[in-house]
């Protein structure tokens, strides 16, 4: 399924729940869901057409799995009496600041960077080296020509005899 007749899927399941018509939307969504199963919005409109809480709990926890910041999952998760799973990410810790500086030191280069041995790359063959190899081929093309033309004047040119 392409993303614009996903999109539609999705717009006309949508449109379905909100006529009422739960059934459609289920279709619609299942098939979705078939073809897409990392389908965020599919999973979040689905949590509202399966019939039991327990299909709603697993319908917006497939949401967040997707999405751990998806708001309206979490609060749905809340409703259901479910604590939504916490954020993966943790504040973030202010950094002690740096100090001052009291004199200046002399600038000291950084020292270089050896790569390690086994990081360097072979060394590329030259040109020279494949010079035998193109005269060969260039020989034997050569020759392949000139035995077709061969062929072809003997054909053409030479009478049979009479």
């Amino acid at each position: 399924m392409t993303p614009v007749d996903a999109r539609d899927a999705l717009q006309l399941a949508i449109a379905a729940l909100k006529a009422g018509n739960k059934l459609e939307a289920r279709r619609l969504l299942d098939g979705l869901l078939a073809a897409d199963r990392y389908n965020e919005q599919a999973w979040l409109w689905m949590s509202g057409v399966v019939d039991s809480d327990a299909e709603r709990i697993i319908c917006l926890e497939n949401v967040l799995t997707l999405n751990p910041y998806n708001e309206r999952a979490r609060q749905g998760l809340e409703k259901l009496g479910r604590q939504p799973p916490p954020l993966p990410i943790a504040p973030l810790i202010a950094a002690p600041p740096a100090p001052a500086l009291t004199h200046l030191s002399p600038y000291v280069p950084p020292p270089p960077v050896v790569p390690a041995a086994d990081a360097v790359a072979p060394p590329r063959p030259e040109v020279a080296d494949y010079r035998l190899y193109i005269t060969l081929v260039i020989v034997l093309s050569l020759f392949l020509i000139c035995t077709v033309a061969g062929i072809v004047a003997a054909v053409l040119f030479v009478s049979p005899a009479t």
